[in-house]
């Protein structure tokens, strides 16, 4: 499997693959709501379920989502349980 830098230098070019990852990361700073509602949507700290293997393949597909933005946006997989939680986050 190939590094997070080698799979966006692949999708996006040298030139703006950081750029790519900085704006991951500043959208997930700047809006810690729509964080925590996509950790809880795409299964970041509960078990996956589902009624057959394909929803809980879809479940899983959410959850690859989920790890896609965290790895882009350099969160700290400790800190899921607490995004979820709304622990950090002052409404």
């Amino acid at each position: 499997m190939k590094s997070l830098p080698e799979l966006l230098a692949l999708l996006w070019g040298n030139s703006r693959a950081a750029r790519v990852a900085q704006d991951y990361k500043s959208t997930c700073d700047s809006h810690p709501l729509v964080v925590r509602d996509l950790a809880m949507f795409c299964n970041a700290a509960a078990p996956i379920h589902g009624a057959t293997e394909f929803d809980r393949g879809i479940e899983e597909g959410k959850r690859r989502v989920w790890l896609h933005i965290t790895r882009m946006s350099a969160l700290n997989p400790n800190d899921f349980v607490s995004i979820a939680d709304g622990e950090k986050i002052s409404d």
